[in-house]
């Protein structure tokens, strides 16, 4: 799915890969060999230029891998990607918000998740195509068409530059949006020129998250691994397909030469709000998001050796999911105004971890609502987490700081940065 990586520093595992869609294309026959391989490429690349909008600058280079060397290039890419302290930070932190439950390995269920649904993806390492042997025959053309547009995107920029740690969680989501939207749109355009027997604008499709929505949903009932994975898992490995498609889709559509811009470089999405509302964030008014600094624990707690075992960002999506997760459905929509985000799990000398999270918004009315649906999920996790909420304004700006600790640790002892710096930048 997404990236130049097997991983990204969030929660979602993640490869250029085509793990449902192409799963929905399944025949009966056996792609033949290599060659067999190489000659589709060459057959399809032309109008994947054309539909992408990406010029190919050097021949696409391709080769089989068996299941066996696909899951040992998964690990291998997972330990380069998730040194045990990022981890132990990833999975800290997303237990501490209760979005994954504390006996998951997630390690494990990643590797499984990446390897249950892959039919290709694209190595940006060694510039390669890899198609999994045995895809059958009807699978061949949506997996080799959506691979190759990852190919064109690696020979227009930097991959690795687009998913690379310190861009953060939020900013990394949205790039992968961009990258797996485009991808995908891309190859259902190509597959309803098939049926059609004719050109195809993409732009001119249906709303892609319209109308595959439901068939993923029913195509997920066919993994089990994706099936009983938490829902922060299983949301945001299907946003990048669904609301990145329709985030190009806008994006085209908005396009007043009527070309097709691939989304990279100035049109590179830069968080998870702009691919979620692309005309009101994206197209018509740039809505960059803002960067929290964050400086020392001494801006209320207190002191002591605590540890910051991991920080990171949010961003709206997650937020979203995060409020849903505990508040129900409709709770999401408290997250939109998000504006910025910045969190950090500390771990205090004795055992026992914090949450401390400061939040930017929009306006004063999106912060207010924020805060009161993280002090009801306050309340719903009574039994074993307390915190605070509080409302602050730092440059001017609409500010929500919270703190949100087990019950065995003294919200007071809890060391709470400040935020040093409020900052707005593009990519």
């Amino acid at each position: 799915m997404r990236g130049s990586r097997a991983v990204r520093r969030g929660i979602l595992p993640a490869l250029l890969v085509l793990p449902l869609l192409a799963a929905a294309c399944r025949g009966q026959g056996r792609a033949r060999d290599e060659e067999r391989l190489r000659a589709s490429i060459d057959d399809l690349l032309p109008r994947v230029e054309a539909l992408s909008g990406l010029e190919a600058r050097a021949p696409v280079r391709m080769a089989m891998r068996d299941r066996a060397e696909l899951r040992e290039y998964v690990a291998a890419r997972m330990e380069e990607e998730l040194p045990p302290a990022e981890l132990e930070g990833i999975e800290g932190a997303y237990r501490a918000f209760g979005l994954l439950p504390d006996t998951l390995d997630l390690h494990a269920l990643m590797l499984d998740l990446l390897t249950e649904q892959v039919l290709g993806y694209y190595d940006p390492a060694t510039e390669t195509l890899y198609l999994v042997s045995g895809v059958p025959r009807d699978a061949l053309e949506p997996v080799l068409v959506h691979e190759l547009v990852h190919a064109l995107q690696d020979q227009h920029v930097d991959l690795d530059s687009l998913v690379a740690r310190e861009r953060g969680n939020d900013r990394q989501t949205a790039a992968q949006a961009a990258l797996e939207g485009h991808a995908t749109l891309v190859m259902v355009a190509l597959l309803a020129e098939r049926q059609a027997r004719r050109p195809v604008s993409p732009d001119m499709l249906p709303d892609l998250k319209r109308e595959l929505g439901p068939a993923l949903e029913a195509e997920n009932e066919q993994f089990p691994v994706f099936r009983s994975a938490p829902r922060i898992l299983r949301e945001t490995m299907l946003f990048p397909y669904l609301e990145g498609a329709a985030f190009v889709q806008a994006l085209w559509r908005a396009d007043p030469s009527g070309g097709r811009p691939a989304p990279l470089g100035p049109l590179l999405p830069q968080s998870t709000e702009q691919v979620m509302h692309p005309r009101e964030r994206f197209i018509e008014a740039r809505d960059e998001p803002t960067e929290l600094t964050l400086g020392a624990g001494d801006g209320g707690g207190g002191g002591g050796d605590w540890r910051l075992v991991y920080e990171n960002t949010l961003g709206e999506l997650e937020t979203g999911i995060l409020l849903s997760e505990h508040l129900g459905a409709g709770a999401e929509r408290a997250a939109q105004g998000w504006d910025g985000d910045r969190y950090r799990l500390l771990e205090a000398p004795g055992g026992g971890r914090a949450l401390v999270w400061y939040s930017v918004w929009d306006d004063a009315g999106a912060a207010e609502a924020f805060a009161a649906a993280y002090r009801r999920i306050l309340e719903v996790r009574a039994g074993t987490r307390h915190g605070r909420v509080e409302r602050l304004e730092v440059e001017g700006r609409p500010v929500v700081r919270v703190v949100d600790a087990e019950r065995a640790v003294e919200l007071e002892s809890v060391p709470v940065p400040v935020v040093v710096g409020l900052s707005e930048r593009g990519g």
